[in-house]
């Protein structure tokens, strides 16, 4: 039997509720060398854009503001493991991160924060946060460029590659995953 591929709004509904759901990713920044580096870090998604919070003194920030150029890995594991392998999914973004500086969208991020983490509504962790010059705090906000997205509700090692608006805020195209492997 033949599966059923899914249209395109329906693999922009599963991102924004993989991105909604999920608490953690694994970003990954590039250092002054072209060199990797991975941290695994809370995410807060207005759609298919990400926030991610961090400190003004660390060393993805730094990168981040020297090249905007980032990946991050989020994945939705079953708790019954092997048993329910296809529930499994996951997304691999590439994007631009942008440090947040207006504080309308400061203040989006943290209330996105605060609805996504069920532990940050209590904290007061993002009360307070200002401008990224004005205190400890700093939001990056992830626009997503491509992405390859792997669903296995659709089947065993489905996989594709997603390309998406200028803005970040939408799937513009899907491709299937094996044209990545064919010579020109």
């Amino acid at each position: 039997m033949a599966r059923k591929e899914p249209r395109l709004e329906q693999v922009e509904d599963s991102l924004v509720d993989l991105l909604r759901t999920e608490e953690i990713a694994t970003l990954a920044v590039l250092d002054e060398h072209g060199w990797p580096s991975a941290s695994t870090m809370h995410i807060a998604a207005d759609g298919l854009r990400v926030y991610m919070h961090t400190f003004a003194r660390t060393r993805k920030r730094l990168e981040m503001v020297k090249d905007e150029r980032v990946s991050y890995a989020v994945s939705y594991l079953p708790p019954g493991g092997y048993d329910e392998r296809f529930e499994t999914r996951s997304l691999q973004v590439k994007g631009r991160a942008a440090l947040v500086v207006e504080p309308d969208e400061i203040a989006l991020a943290a209330r996105l924060s605060r609805d996504q983490f069920p532990w940050a509504a209590s904290s007061g962790m993002f009360e307070h946060v200002k401008g990224p010059d004005e205190g400890q705090q700093a939001f990056f906000r992830i626009d997503p460029t491509e992405a390859l997205w792997a669903d296995h509700r659709v089947g065993l090692m489905w996989r594709t590659v997603l390309d998406f608006t200028p803005d970040g805020t939408h799937v513009a195209r899907m491709r299937a995953y094996r044209d990545l492997f064919t010579r020109d």
